[in-house]
């Protein structure tokens, strides 16, 4: 079952994500990728696996970031992974 948005009286618009947000949001695009990846494995398709790889050391390193952001940067990332799992979950469903 896919992971859904952080469910948070929190609004990424206002600039009042927690770092907690967004490591949950991160933390969920992440694990899609990661599943993502197995079945790339299992198939052989070596370019996606790449993709994939790619896009998980970039959750990485904006888990990473989020200890030094300020409001602003956290709600940023916040927005940018939630829009991210959105689309991923909705591709997934098509």
């Amino acid at each position: 079952m896919p992971a859904s948005p952080p469910a948070s009286p929190s609004s990424p618009e206002d600039g009042s994500a927690s770092v907690e947000d967004a490591e949950e949001v991160i933390g969920a695009v992440a694990v899609w990728c990661s599943r993502e990846l197995l079945a790339a494995r299992r198939s052989g398709d070596q370019q996606r696996q790449q993709d994939l790889t790619a896009q998980l050391q970039v959750c990485g390193e904006d888990r990473q970031r989020l200890a030094s952001a300020g409001p602003a940067e956290i709600g940023r990332i916040t927005e940018l992974y939630t829009e991210r799992l959105r689309f991923l979950q909705a591709t997934e469903n098509e």
